[in-house]
């Protein structure tokens, strides 16, 4: 499933035209802040199957895990971006009577 959302995302990243500003790590935080908090809700309250075996929360180790997941995230975030901006200055450069991307 994962490899199949990173497909996608690339997909997304070169077809589109769009800025990736900064600040937009404050969604990252904000949504894997609501996951979080709502898987932990769902699952103290209902007995489920984890697909994730050391996010179960009967570990002691579970905020540990979750927070190591969570920063995990932020070189990726990172790599995205850094994606991003090289993709618009190798488009910049070889086409620069008409690319618009960072105007």
């Amino acid at each position: 499933m994962h490899s199949v959302n990173a497909f996608f995302l690339l997909g997304d990243t070169v077809l589109n035209c769009m800025r990736f500003p900064m600040f937009r790590i404050a969604y990252f935080v904000l949504w894997t802040s609501i996951f979080v908090i709502s898987q932990w809700i769902i699952h103290a309250c209902v007995s489920m199957w984890w697909p994730y075996p050391f996010l179960d929360l009967s570990s002691p180790y579970a905020p540990v895990w979750y927070m190591a997941v969570g920063l995990m995230h932020v070189p990726c975030y990172g790599i995205f971006a850094l994606i991003i901006k090289l993709k618009h200055i190798w488009l910049s450069r070889s086409f620069p009577d008409s690319y618009q991307g960072l105007k």
